[in-house]
Formats: C-alpha cells, structure tokens, sequence
C-alpha cells in the first residue's frame, strides 16, 4: 500500500496513508473475480454478505460431525446434480441455515451452455435463492471446488494481510507519538491526520480529554457526539468490555453532523474512555474500513498513555490524600515537617482555610471503577477553587469527600462553593449529597478545627431536620450548647431527663419523639398527632405516659424546655463521642518487645 504526500498545515507535509480496501471480503468481491465473473443468476440482494471461506457441499450433509457452525460466512461449492428438481429447494435452505453467504454452482459437462441459455436451469433452487436472498451462481464445468476454494482463500488472505500491514503502519506510527511522551492530544492529532477526520477522546463520564482536527478540517461541535458516547458507555456492565469498533449512527445536524466510529479505551478489561473517529455522513466502505483500524490501534495506544498517566496520578493522589488526612486531623508533630509537605501541594500555613465534607447517597461501591469517579470527582471540585497561590485540595476519606479551600472572603463565598461542590459531585456520581462546611481558621490548627466543625455538622444533619448544605455556625442551638454537652453537669443533666422516658418506653424512644413533636408544635396537640402520623387520642394516651413517667405535666413551658435542652445535649454528646473515637491519634507502636 502506497502512502501520498496531503497537507497536513499550510507549508506542512505530513504522510497519509493511501485509501484501503475493506478489511473484508464481500461476496461481491468473489463474483468480479474472472473465474466468477457474469454467473449470477439468483439472490443478486445478497452479495453484500462477508465470505471467510469455501467449503463443500459434503461438508454440510452431517453438521453433527464437525459440519461448521452457522454465521460462519461459508461459500459452499456443488455440483448441479444436488440441486435438480424439487430437491433443490431444500438443499438451498439447508445451506443457508448453516451460515452460507453464497451457493456456487458447478454445471454438469453436458450442462455447458453459457448461464443466459439456462433461463429454467435448476428452477426450484434458484427460486428458493431468490426469495431468501442467498447469491446463487452457475460456474463452467471447468471450475471445480480445487479452484474456487483456492479463489477464495487467496483473496481473503489478501485482504487480510493488507489489513494487518496497515494496522502495523498505524501502530507504529501512532507508537513514535506514545514514545515522545505527548500525550492524549498528540495521539488524537496523529490518528486524525491518518484517518483523515476529526478524533475525540473522553471519559467514562463524557468528559472531552482531546478533540483534534487534523489538515485544516473543521471540528464538528462535541456536544452532539458526547451525547451518544455517553449512552454507549452507559450501556457497560460490571464485567470487561471488548475493544471493538461501533458505528453509532449520526450525530449532530446540518453541516456538522457526523457518524462516530468509536472504539472503548481499556485497561485490562476495564474501560477508562472512548476515541471515537468522527467520519462524514455517506463515508465510503474504503474509508470506512481504514477508519475503523484506525480507531482500533488508537484506542491500544490511548490505552497505554492512560495507563502511564493513571500511574502517575494515583501516586500524586496517594500523596496529597495523606498530606489532608494528616492535615485536619492535626498530626503534623512539628512546623518544619508541615513546612516542608506543604509547599509541595500548594497550602499556605500563613493563609486562612474552611474545611467542607461531602457524603455521597448511596455510599460510593468499593470497587476500583466507584473508586476512580469519585477520584475524577475529587480532581473536578479541586478545579472548582479561583486561581491563586493557595490551592483547593480535595481527597476521598472514609465514605466522604474533604475539601479544604482558601477562605478569607467570608461564610458566603464557602457556602456558594459547597453547593457548586454538591452539584458536581450529585452530577459525576448520581443519588443525593449532603455536604457541610466548618468556620474558617488559619494555617493548619484552624484547619483541623473546621475539619471538626464540618464532621460535627454533617452528622447532625442527620439527626435534625436542615438543608442538604449546611454550615457549623447555622446550628446555633448546637453551637451554644457545646460546652455545656462538653461539661459532667450538661450530660449528667441529659441523662436524669431522658432516662426515665426510655425506661418507661423500652428504650424505643418513641415517647421521647411524642414530646418533641409535640414541643414542635408549640403544644398544639392536633398538629403534633398529623406531624407524628398518629390519631389525636394516641398522641394524648402518650404524653399522659410522659407526664406520669417524669413526674412532671408536659403541658408545662418548663418542662419542655427540659426534654428539649436534654435532647439537644444528648444528641450534641453522642455526635462529640464519636467523632473524638474517630480523629483520636493513632497508638504508638511498642517497639519495646
């Protein structure tokens, strides 16, 4: 195959490969052939079909004893004497159930008219040809299955060796640009230049990593394509995908409209992208076919790139994640050593920081593709921060997402980024999230404090009724009552209230909720039986048992601030034991044994 000089840029040559045939051999293909040539007689529909191979007839008479599978694109040769009368017509669908693309037809010597002359030879076969669209062709006597298997092949192998000498042209080319250590974009740009249209690549989740328009050409809008590479990569189940071409129809409208041939990028099964060559509408099949290498060999190599990158990135990933759980759990032990990591991942100990905390509904699955987009997650709410010499981090801790941005321009600026932070992650990985966000504090001890203040929030967001993005300060009542849930007195306190309600109750707290319900409501005992979903006289039974169980009337004003100041305490105190559990620092080794 001989490559031609295009313009790559103006005053730029670039080598592009000459067109190639198709990368298969149609039945078409077989009839132009001289031995073949003009003895069609039946199925002139079905020339289109792929042919591998030639077999013959005998081969089919027992499928059972190791007869070819069916859609095995057989061309099988006969002679004309399997095919008279009224048997023929059996014949032919047999040979069709068995995967045929065509039935050759060897004329008996006495049967040496040219086909034109047999108008009503072997009538019930090529009627059957005819109506179920499989090619029929009546060969001299001269051309036996020796021959014809021998046409069949050579041609096939042909095409196939051009194949894989073209497919070894483009590997290696693409190769030098894998060598340079260019990147996806190089890639894209050279797979462009030798498909001669334009390439896109992106992620799993449609993200665009490179959109490339060799020679000049336009690039059609991405949205468009985007758009149905998605639905693809929505189809893929949990286990591998095959690196195969697939031609997902048009794309796009007017004159940008276009047919992407669009190949999965995998790594070891697992898919981490498309490239997709995007081809004009009413592309010939030669184009076609060298396209779809192409795309083949392309998506190899893009692999591979993305395999380094990944590499890389996950290294960087593991670095920086270590450096913010050791940063707002407090446990740099001296200013050098938080120094030192900190001028490598880009945090200001001098500048102010809010720590937020994003929790994904559904949790994120444990496995390695859940993993990898909250990753990409992660690098996107990063993107997020304004430019500045302070960078927005954001790692994966537990279940959570943690960011720590800049701060110093006030609560309002934090609270628009952790919205912009539950949408982008709300939209990469689906379900509902619920992020919180600390006060602001300088350099890393005011980190750690937000950090607590964001885990303490996010987990009272649970147990109270607040907006999915919620700061520490708006839980005031919280806020105020820290010390005292911090004190002996204030759980003390907590404890003698509730407990003779759940002892009362089994520990069921259903008692406890009645009251709350009720205080509420401003001790409207209508609407606390609608809030609770109960009948009146039932919300009434149960705050008589309160009553009695406290030994004091619920109906009056202190009484319920009492079970409302032990509620609030007590759920204050469980929320501050856990989270003191959690950010406790690690045991010492006992390196004395």
């Amino acid at each position: 195959m001989a490559q031609t000089e295009q313009p790559d840029r103006p005053g730029r040559g670039a080598p592009t490969a000459a067109v190639d045939p198709p990368d298969t051999v149609t039945v078409a293909d077989l009839l132009a052939e001289p031995l073949l040539r003009n003895t069609l007689v039946a199925g002139r529909d079905g020339t289109s079909g792929i042919a591998r191979w030639c077999v013959p007839l005998s081969e089919l008479d027992d499928p059972a004893d190791g007869g070819p599978e069916p859609e095995a694109g057989l061309v099988v040769h006969a002679a004309a004497e399997r095919l008279r009368g009224p048997a023929g017509e059996a014949v032919v669908h047999r040979i069709a159930a068995a995967g045929a693309v065509a039935l050759l037809v060897r004329l008996d010597p006495g049967d040496a008219a040219p086909p034109a002359e047999l108008q009503e030879y072997l009538p019930q076969a090529r009627a059957a040809a005819d109506r179920i669209g499989l090619p029929l062709a009546l060969l001299p006597p001269t051309a036996g299955f020796r021959a014809v298997s021998h046409l069949v092949a050579t041609k096939v192998l042909a095409q196939s060796t051009h194949v894989l000498q073209y497919s070894d042209r483009v590997h290696r080319s693409l190769g030098e640009i894998l060598a340079r250590g260019s990147g996806v974009g190089s890639l894209a740009h050279g797979m462009s230049r030798m498909a001669g249209a334009p390439v896109i690549v992106v992620d799993p989740d449609g993200a665009v990593l490179a959109h490339e328009s060799a020679g000049g050409r336009p690039k059609p809008p991405p949205e468009p394509v985007v758009a149905v590479l998605r639905r693809l990569a929505d189809g893929w189940g949990p286990g591998p995908v095959e690196s195969v071409a697939v031609d997902l129809g048009t794309a796009g409208d007017g004159d940008g409209a276009v047919v992407p041939l669009a190949v999965p990028i995998t790594i070891g099964g697992e898919p981490c992208g498309l490239v997709a060559v995007l081809e004009p509408v009413g592309a010939q099949a030669h184009d076609r076919a060298q396209r779809r290498i192409v795309a083949q060999e392309g998506a190899v190599l893009i692999g591979a790139e993305m395999l380094r990158l990944r590499s890389m990135t996950e290294a960087e990933e593991r670095t920086r994640g270590d450096f913010v759980v050791d940063l707002v759990h407090g446990r740099f032990a001296d200013g050098q050593q938080l120094v030192a990591r900190s001028r490598h991942h880009g945090f200001l100990p001098d500048r102010t920081y809010a720590v937020l905390v994003a929790e994904p509904d559904p949790p994120v699955a444990d496995d390695a593709r859940a993993v990898r987009r909250f990753q990409a997650a992660a690098r996107a709410v990063e993107r997020l921060g304004r430019p500045g010499d302070a960078r927005t981090l954001a790692t994966q801790l537990g279940g959570n997402l943690v960011v720590v941005a800049p701060a110093g321009t006030g609560s309002d600026d934090i609270r628009e980024l952790a919205g912009a932070v539950a949408r982008l992650v709300q939209d990469r990985l689906g379900g509902t999230v619920r992020v919180a966000f600390g006060s602001e504090g300088a350099g890393a001890g005011g980190t750690a404090v937000s950090y607590r203040e964001a885990r303490t929030a996010l987990s009272l967001s649970r147990r109270v009724d607040v907006p999915p993005v919620v700061g520490y300060e708006d839980l005031r009542i919280f806020v105020a009552l820290r010390e005292l849930a911090d004190s002996a007195n204030g759980r003390r306190f907590a404890e003698e209230v509730l407990a003779p309600l759940r002892r009362a109750d089994g520990h069921q707290r259903s008692l406890e909720n009645v009251v709350l319900a009720y205080i509420a409501e401003s001790g409207n005992l209508n609407a606390a039986a609608r809030r609770l979903g109960l009948h009146r006289n039932t919300t009434l039974y149960k705050l008589d048992r309160v009553s009695r169980a406290m030994g004091m009337d619920v109906r009056s004003a202190d009484t319920q601030f009492m079970v409302w100041l032990a509620h609030h305490v007590d759920t204050l105190t469980r929320v501050t034991d856990d989270l003191d559990a959690e950010l406790a620092p690690p045991p010492s080794e006992d390196l004395t044994g």
